[in-house]
């Protein structure tokens, strides 16, 4: 098991509280173990424990009353480790590959009490890449004008066209765009009390989340709006992969929503070797790997969609560089036009629209 920075926060808060009560008469510890007894407990891992991709993770389990136990399981976020377990103290290891993901997962010893209730005790633990990113550059292979008063929360290609989402209370709008100029051809405002976030096209089918309204509208391509869809918590970002639409809320978390629905269908956590990656905004699929704005950060996350392991950051300071303008705001916006091969990245609030390349 690697040390990883959330290990160290929590070694130093354990550090903290034991200085703290270091003039207790008793053991805090001890107390603690104690007070949570039941017929049976895990004693590792620790809860918050981070390991690597690989890695050997140990379940200890505390048998304190066999004669209360039948059933006694091991489980992985649902998925079954070891049932039927002899009901005797015992360590039992598996491997940190659970799923093929990268993220949190719940590590559960549960058993049947002499009531026939299930008794659970769950720990919580971090699986970090196995891989250390690559490192590249946006590097700038031609400039479009960009309308300075787009917040830019969307931007897509649909059959050779662009199309863009922006954000801000009465400013929000969907838009269709001409590259060459930057001027909008068409546009639908959204309700003054409505901030915008990202857009995705889908089968001649427009979808438009928004920040904290939980909602999902749906237009048509005359952008006539078809239907709302609700959701829950926050909208940040959308692309879809010919099937599904993925979607991005600020955390570490993208889930893939079923079109017709909007319902979760399946979800990633993205991680790196050494964090947990947050703040995911803006999103766009291109030749299979994910690729992610990170707020506020002038780079974005090359993703692998199987693991969630970022397999790249790309380094993208050169056109925050050549944006900057005074009141312009943060890098968000990656459009891939697959009928020529081109990605294009903006800003919120930027004058300029970037042809890229990735190198």
């Amino acid at each position: 098991m690697k040390t990883h920075i959330l290990q160290s926060i929590i070694l130093v808060l354990s550090l903290f509280l034991i200085v703290q009560c270091a003039g207790d008469s008793e053991d805090p510890i001890e107390k603690q173990i104690v007070q949570n007894t039941r017929a049976a407990q895990l004693t590792a891992p620790l809860n918050r424990n981070t390991y690597d991709y690989g890695d050997d993770i140990t379940a200890e389990i505390q048998i304190n009353d066999p004669s209360s136990i039948t059933d006694l399981k091991l489980t992985v976020n649902g998925e079954v480790i070891a049932e039927n377990i002899n009901p005797e103290s015992q360590t039992i290891s598996f491997k940190a590959t659970i799923g093929g993901k990268v993220g949190w997962y719940r590590v559960s010893l549960s058993y049947t009490d002499k009531e026939g209730k299930e008794v659970v005790d769950n720990r919580d633990v971090a699986i970090f890449s196995d891989l250390e990113p690559e490192s590249k550059k946006a590097i700038i292979a031609n400039t479009y004008p960009h309308a300075k008063t787009s917040y830019t929360q969307g931007l897509e290609f649909y059959k050779g066209q662009l199309f863009e989402g922006t954000g801000q209370y009465n400013q929000s709008i969907l838009t269709e765009v001409d590259l060459e100029t930057g001027d909008k051809i068409r546009e639908k405002p959204l309700q003054d009390h409505i901030f915008g976030e990202g857009i995705t096209i889908l089968n001649d089918t427009i979808y438009q989340i928004t920040y904290r309204a939980t909602q999902c509208y749906v237009y048509d391509m005359d952008f006539n709006l078809l239907s709302t869809m609700n959701y829950y918590g926050e909208g940040w970002g959308l692309c879809n992969d010919g099937e599904y639409i993925l979607m991005s809320n600020g955390s570490s978390k993208i889930v893939w929503r079923d079109s017709k629905s909007f319902e979760i269908v399946k979800e990633l956590s993205v991680f790196d070797n050494q964090t947990e990656v947050v703040n995911l905004n803006e999103l766009e699929l291109i030749n299979g790997d994910l690729y992610v704005n990170l707020y506020q950060e002038n780079r974005i996350a090359q993703v692998d969609t199987s693991s969630g392991k970022v397999l790249t950051y790309i380094d993208c300071k050169d056109l925050a560089l050549d944006a900057k303008d005074l009141g312009n705001d943060v890098l968000n916006g990656i459009a891939h036009n697959p009928e020529t091969g081109k990605t294009y990245m903006t800003g919120k609030w930027w004058p300029k629209l970037y042809e890229v390349i990735f190198e």
